[in-house]
């Protein structure tokens, strides 16, 4: 894959679960649904929110995603979140599963971490 802006589409993404890892909570997005060249691929991806507190029922999990919204610092991102993210400030994920339940996380800084192989799936251009 190239180098160019690639985001995560939360809609297509599947929210597998959640837990605390020290002071951060680590959403797993497995997997996340990637736009990138044209293309869309599924790779798996972490959201780190830093000093986050959330109100959710784990047993929802895992769930796909119908939609959700990431505000930071800079600014609102609905639905896609452009890659590489990592900001600071304070931070509020909320994310409507497909079953209609919310899960909201807030915190004080988020960082995407992806990792694995990226698999191609489709051509979306």
């Amino acid at each position: 894959m190239s180098h160019h802006p690639y985001s995560i589409e939360l809609h297509d993404s599947r929210l597998s679960t959640i837990r605390r890892e020290s002071a951060e909570l680590i959403l797993l997005l497995s997997p996340a649904y990637i736009h990138r060249d044209g293309k869309g691929w599924r790779q798996m991806a972490e959201l780190a929110i830093a000093g986050g507190m959330g109100d959710f029922n784990a047993s929802e999990l895992p769930a796909h995603i119908s939609d959700g919204t990431l505000k930071t610092v800079k600014g609102p991102y609905q639905n896609l979140l452009m890659l590489p993210l990592r900001d600071g400030g304070p931070v509020v994920l909320e994310v409507e599963l497909e079953s209609g339940a919310i899960i909201r996380v807030q915190g004080h800084a988020v960082e995407v971490r992806l990792f694995g192989e990226p698999e191609f799936i489709e051509d979306v251009a």
